[in-house]
């Protein structure tokens, strides 16, 4: 047997962040990227953690834009933008990342319903408050109406439009029907996540791309569905993406299985990724928000649509995560609408 060269992996980096060869299951490729994190010594507990360990209260105040959190402890809370809060009145996604400090109360959460109708007590759950964070959201278009577009109309629309991609593309992978509206609450996109046959369907490919986050220095991912780029996500603290990562590759899975079966592109390659990430430019539109005292989220829009997200520890004076996604203008332009606030 004659001997095989080794050849090394083509280094394709912004920065100092590398982006690795994908690994592809059916129509999802997942992209490490590696690199320095510098945000050190500080440790972020997940909003997961801190209210499976009852650290944190996440209360209704009584409109649906907005809860109230309360963080009983000594720790930093990281809550994810995307991230869903189950129970209330109606259950709620969170728009913004957003750093909670230690002993904070009656901290604002900006935040959109993914449950549409629903104003009062469902089964068992308390009315007043959440009662925990298990599921982030999964698709792009509704991560983009609720973080950017502020639109709880196109929210709701959104999550619809998934759950019926997810009736259709479970159905066909099954070989029977499948509907995953749960019969508590038709329209919660959270119990629709807690499907059985969706969380069988997705723990077949979980199981193929969960080690993904043990590469040596992992500090973010880049993601691809029918060969066709959907985001890049990257944060500067390393514990705090590992803490995150089994709700975010989850959220991914959903979104991919969502789009079984539709037109396919050629995969997409690191260099394409590299174009994606440097089609912002620091001379593009910028926005800045403060959202508490140390946390700024800041925008940068190009013309064409591309937008990087970043969300700063106004602490630590360096940000924490950058999110870079592309946004549909024509659609944007077509269902420009007011936050609202009605209550269903």
């Amino acid at each position: 047997m004659g001997n095989h060269a080794i050849v090394p992996e083509e280094i394709v980096q912004l920065d100092d962040i590398r982006i690795h060869d994908p690994k592809t299951v059916e129509n999802l490729s997942l992209f490490v990227l590696t690199g320095k994190e510098r945000v050190l010594g500080k440790r972020y507990h997940t909003l997961a953690e801190a209210m499976d360990a009852k650290a944190v209260t996440v209360r209704e105040t009584g409109a649906v834009n907005e809860l109230s959190i309360d963080n009983n402890g000594t720790d930093y809370i990281f809550i994810h933008s995307g991230d869903i809060v189950k129970g209330g009145k109606q259950d709620r996604t969170i728009s913004h990342d957003i750093i909670v400090a230690p002993n904070t109360k009656d901290m604002p959460l900006a935040s959109f319903c993914v449950e549409q109708g629903r104003w009062q007590q469902r089964a068992e759950e308390e009315v007043v408050a959440f009662s925990s964070n298990t599921k982030m959201l999964s698709s792009r278009d509704l991560k983009l109406a609720a973080k950017h577009e502020s639109d709880q109309g196109k929210v709701w629309s959104k999550v619809s439009e998934q759950k019926a991609y997810l009736n259709e593309k479970l159905s066909k992978r099954k070989g029977y029907a499948v509907d995953v509206a749960a019969a508590q609450s038709a329209s919660s996109l959270q119990l629709a996540l807690e499907n059985e046959e969706l969380e069988k369907s997705k723990d077949s490919i979980y199981e193929l791309v969960k080690d993904l986050i043990d590469t040596p220095d992992a500090i973010g991912y880049a993601y691809a569905i029918n060969g066709e780029i959907y985001g890049v996500d990257v944060y500067n603290n390393r514990q705090l993406f590992a803490d995150l990562w089994d709700r975010i590759v989850e959220s991914l899975i959903v979104e991919a299985i969502s789009k079984e079966g539709e037109e396919k592109s050629a995969d997409k390659t690191k260099k394409e990724v590299l174009a994606y990430m440097k089609s912002v430019k620091e001379t593009d539109k910028k926005t800045t928000k403060k959202l508490n005292t140390i946390t700024n989220f800041k925008t940068i829009e190009n013309e064409k649509g591309s937008i990087v997200f970043s969300t700063e520890d106004l602490e630590e004076k360096k940000w924490i995560h950058k999110s870079y996604m592309q946004i549909d203008t024509a659609a944007v332009a077509q269902n420009e609408s007011p936050l609202l606030n009605a209550r269903h």
